[in-house]
């Protein structure tokens, strides 16, 4: 996946930044659902240098914070399994408090995947991009953010 998205061909790339990539999520039953992927590879946070896991952890907030303000969560959830895949990467899931999320409470994989899978259609898809892209570059002047 990081090579598509350093090739600039993977579709749902939303922004680079110092230490990540941010991607929109495929499970957007919890909208604005994004994955932090690390640049630098290590299978564990506490394998990264100090210096490079706080910086990660920097944006991760940053970014969260990116998100609430589009999609105004009741409650952000961050998620660093890397059980599936072996690369730190952070999933941040705003979790809304609805009847649509009756499982709010618990952790979102109690879920089946086909209920979390909820595609967005593609002008919704582009304006939740366009949102978070919006607030990204408000806390991050260096990012690269793409056109669009």
């Amino acid at each position: 996946m990081i090579d598509r998205v350093k090739a600039g061909t993977f579709r749902d790339f939303v922004a680079e930044l110092k230490s990540c990539y941010v991607i929109l999520g495929d499970q957007q039953l919890y909208r604005g659902y994004c994955v932090l992927l690390a640049k630098l590879h290590a299978t564990e946070l506490y394998l990264m240098p100090a210096d490079s896991a706080r910086l990660l952890s920097d944006e991760m907030r940053l970014v969260a914070e990116a998100i609430a303000a589009v999609v105004t969560p009741w409650k952000m959830n961050y998620e660093c399994l890397g059980n599936s895949e072996p690369h730190v990467h952070w999933h941040l899931l705003p979790r809304q408090a609805t009847e649509t999320d009756e499982m709010r409470r618990g952790p979102i994989w109690l879920r089946p995947e086909s209920e979390r899978k909820v595609p967005l259609d593609e002008d919704d898809r582009r304006a939740l991009i366009a949102s978070i892209r919006s607030q990204l570059a408000v806390r991050f002047a260096d990012a690269r953010i793409p056109p669009g």
